[in-house]
């Protein structure tokens, strides 16, 4: 099977054939993944209509793992004092977003930032609330209702291409968290977001990092066809070089300093196939979850940083297979940068 080869879609160089009947996020879908040797990405095949994938996630949402949690900073960020520190103490993808709008914007006022597939509204919230200048575009109109219902007037409805050509050199950053992942041509894709930016603007993207995982991992990002992607940091590296822009990545070591975290690689090793999370129909699968006096105490530990810390750090202890994440975490954090 790993001697099956066709051209990556992102580089166009040799791709390996690793697993030919990949569940997919509803059944009775099944994917084929392949892994390019050059730009170390992983991606799916076949591409199909993901309209219907992602109707029933917004309707089952706050019960879909993985993403109930964009459910539950939605709910909780209005009753933060500080809700951009509140979500990048949570998450390293909003700590990476932070740590680089920290570095590169001196003042905010006429710094003008889009933040591109901004979902359910709550990041563009978080920076409005930091005294940022920035709307949130999405291409779904649902999304978009929402997030004006909840947060206010600040979010656009319309689609990234359309939009470009309307708004040339309009921004100095754009905005790209755990999207890139999904769209079907990410070349194109970002030499669209290239035209909105002013010269010398930035875009920060964040997606899951494939670099930290041994290569024998057939897929650890979230199922086809939700994600076509699994993006190496080569892989970003390539579009940069491609587009003909500057490339910083985000070092998350004082981010891991406070927030321990081990990915566990057992499962991956042997590359147990994950299960469908809708059936036939759309409607969620449930899980049979029996709760244990042990799973009763992690999620109690979970409240409390301090003690999901040090409960982590003593796991490990005794867990061969694991990468502890320290520089890298599980998702890469970068700052394309367009020449002025």
């Amino acid at each position: 099977m790993g001697n099956e080869k066709i051209n990556c879609l992102l580089c166009n160089s040799d791709a390996e054939l690793k697993h030919n009947s990949y569940p997919g996020y509803q059944k009775p879908h099944t994917f084929i993944i392949y892994h390019c040797n050059s730009c170390k990405t992983a991606f799916s095949l076949p591409r199909i209509d993901t309209t219907a994938v992602y109707e029933n996630i917004y309707k089952n949402g706050d019960k879909v793992p993985g993403y109930n949690r964009y459910w539950k900073y939605a709910g909780k960020i209005k009753n933060k004092l500080k809700p951009l520190n509140y979500l990048a103490s949570e998450e390293n993808t909003y700590w990476g977003v932070k740590e680089s709008l920290d570095k590169m914007i001196k003042n905010k006022d006429k710094t003008k930032i889009l933040e591109i597939g901004s979902g359910l509204g709550y990041l563009t919230y978080s920076l409005i609330k930091e005294n940022f200048n920035v709307v949130g575009l999405d291409i779904s109109q649902t999304a978009v209702n929402k997030s004006i219902k909840d947060f206010g007037n600040y979010f656009i409805c319309d689609d990234l291409f359309e939009y470009a050509q309307r708004n040339l050199e309009s921004y100095d950053v754009v905005i790209l968290t755990e999207v890139i992942e999904h769209v079907d041509n990410p070349l194109d894709f970002i030499s669209a977001i290239i035209k909105l930016l002013k010269k010398g603007g930035s875009v920060i993207i964040t997606t899951p990092n494939r670099s930290i995982y041994p290569a024998e991992i057939v897929w650890a990002s979230d199922i086809p066809p939700v994600h076509w992607w699994w993006f190496s940091e080569n892989s970003i590296e390539y579009i940069a070089k491609q587009l003909k822009l500057e490339i910083e990545f985000v070092d998350f070591s004082v981010f891991h300093k406070k927030n321990h975290q081990t990915v566990y690689l057992n499962n991956l090793i042997d590359n147990k196939l994950p299960n469908p999370y809708f059936d036939q129909k759309g409607e969620i699968i449930v899980r049979n979850q029996k709760d244990s006096n042990f799973k009763k105490l992690r999620s109690f530990i979970a409240n409390f940083k301090f003690l999901k810390n040090k409960y982590g750090q003593f796991r490990d202890i005794f867990i061969k297979d694991k990468i502890i994440c320290k520089e890298r975490s599980t998702v890469l954090c970068a700052i394309l940068k367009k020449s002025v």
